[in-house]
């Protein structure tokens, strides 16, 4: 049946000759590393062998990884995906990345990284993912990366970054920050009191890194700044705040008129059902 030829061609692939597995335009100096950098790929080409531990293939024109690369490269330890045309990564793309410990990013065009993208890579210890165009970073981009000691934002368009995607890393050692457009406003508050906390981990330093100041339209380093900077925005409303308390004073004002109006109705209920004072008069006299 046809629902069976991939497995089929899946035991193929277990049962030919290793020789036969290395693609043609990459070097394969023994069963565990593949090297097929820099040979203008548009794409990641196959097969390899199943048991490849690292794999090279920086430097050319690839513009995804397949979402099932890791279903039949599980064993991957190193992979080096330096400088190619990586636009978005695909949700579950590394769901299979368990045993990964080097994941090299950097140099591609990603624009965003999603909540979770990463969390199957429990071993990650080193992710680079410097000079792209990441403009946001999901607040549990690095979920379940307890072990990542090496991250590398730098040279991105990152204007802020929710303080949590970072303390969510527990083993974290080094990070680059620097080379973002980042924004010294309210929003950055967290951030820099965290970047402040954890200096010794900066790479480059603070003296490396710069914010733009919205009020005076100037860069400036962050060893400049202090606590003291972001002093007012201890009692500034975030966009939030000030949704939910726009959103509270609709929703009260709603409620009030509707109470209102039932009060006035079943005043006015009460009043049409009561006896009135007259009715009770002519009853009297009729009684009399």
């Amino acid at each position: 049946p046809s629902c069976l030829l991939p497995f089929a061609g899946f035991a193929c692939l277990l049962f030919l000759p290793r020789a036969h597995l290395c693609p043609a335009v990459c070097s394969c100096m023994d069963y565990h590393t593949i090297d097929c950098r820099d040979q203008g790929l548009p794409s990641v080409p196959n097969p390899f062998p199943l048991d490849v531990r690292k794999l090279l293939i920086a430097d050319n024109n690839i513009q995804e990884i397949p979402a099932d690369f890791f279903i039949f490269y599980g064993d991957l330890v190193y992979l080096d995906f330096r400088n190619n045309s990586l636009t978005s990564l695909e949700e579950g793309t590394f769901s299979s990345s368990t045993k990964l410990v080097y994941l090299d990013l950097s140099y591609n065009n990603l624009t965003q990284l999603d909540a979770g993208i990463f969390k199957s890579a429990e071993k990650l210890i080193k992710l680079s993912l410097g000079n792209n165009n990441l403009v946001d970073v999901d607040k549990a981009a690095f979920e379940n990366l307890d072990q990542l000691q090496v991250l590398e934002l730098n040279d991105n368009n990152l204007q802020s970054l929710n303080v949590a995607a970072l303390e969510a890393l527990p083993s974290l050692r080094t990070i680059r920050l620097e080379g973002n457009p980042w924004v010294c406003d309210c929003d950055f508050a967290n951030l820099f009191s965290w970047i402040q906390d954890n200096a010794s981990k900066l790479q480059k330093g603070l003296h490396e890194i710069q914010c733009s100041l919205p009020v005076e339209n100037r860069r400036i380093f962050l060893n400049e700044l202090s606590e003291v900077s972001f002093s007012e925005c201890k009692f500034s409303l975030s966009l939030t705040d000030l949704f939910i308390i726009i959103f509270s004073g609709v929703a009260v004002s709603i409620a009030a008129i509707l109470s209102s109006f039932f009060l006035a109705t079943l005043v006015h209920c009460f009043q049409r059902c009561a006896p009135s004072k007259d009715d009770d008069d002519d009853e009297d006299d009729s009684d009399d």
